[in-house]
């Protein structure tokens, strides 16, 4: 028999107290499987957080509905890997609550007597927020469903630096006084140079991320253990 810790699924000793990788008690809490157990057929309690651990470093990541909560919870963890299920679940939750937050937003403006165009800007500004609020846990997920495809998440960093470089340029290029006006060319523009440049880099950073982005949600993570942790696997992988 082999233990595992409950939150992170990492080895442990008969006689531990406490998870020598995350530090959690481990009284009345570690779990043992059989290690010569195939992790999807192996039966596993589910743990406080959420997830079942297997045999053999493998851990079975929440379900589709789950997805949002594990992931907020998780708001800032790039480690381990993540299924294709817990990254399409985070997507198409966090898509619906952002619907929701915006038309709430809207109706309670024009409710409040706003003008339609005032109303509009509430939800977008509602948007923005949101946005901003799930911005890591969304960058979390990616990296993990990445590090799932034996890919390292540090892979993000190149179109985001790529970007930002080509949107400062462009806006230097164009001049924050000229994006008011409602038409911008060559004659209005404050350096061509400066905007062509920035506009060259905004392509390939917006190429590399659109690759990214179809590899999470499409690729097949790697079979058995990589670099990065243990296969993950999806509720109904493991038998309960």
């Amino acid at each position: 028999m082999a233990n595992f810790c409950p939150r992170c699924g990492s080895g442990t000793g008969p006689a531990d107290s406490f998870c020598g990788a995350c530090g959690t008690p481990l009284t009345g809490g570690e779990y043992g499987y059989n290690e010569s157990a195939n992790p999807y057929d192996a039966g596993a309690p589910v743990a406080e957080n959420g997830y079942w651990v297997a045999e053999g470093g493998a851990t079975v990541g929440p379900s589709f509905w789950g997805a949002f909560g594990y992931c907020m919870k998780n708001y800032c963890n790039f480690r381990g890997r993540a299924t294709r299920t817990e990254y399409w679940g985070w997507i198409v939750v966090n898509a619906l609550v952002s619907a929701v937050l915006q038309l709430a937003a809207l109706f309670l403006s024009l409710g409040g007597g706003a003008s339609v165009g005032a109303a509009e800007a509430t939800a977008n500004g509602v948007e923005s927020l949101w946005n901003l609020a799930v911005m890591l846990p969304a960058l979390a997920v990616m990296g993990r469903r990445l590090h799932d495809l034996g890919w390292s998440a540090k892979q993000m960093i190149g179109p985001i630096v790529l970007g930002a470089v080509g949107l400062i340029l462009l806006i230097v290029g164009i001049g924050p006084e000229n994006f008011a006006a409602e038409e911008i060319d060559a004659e209005n523009v404050a350096s061509v140079g400066a905007t062509s440049i920035g506009l060259a880099a905004l392509l390939p950073a917006g190429i590399w991320q659109l690759v990214l982005g179809c590899a999470s949600g499409f690729v097949r993570g790697t079979d058995g253990p990589n670099r990065f942790g243990g296969k993950r696997l999806n509720p109904s992988d493991v038998g309960r």
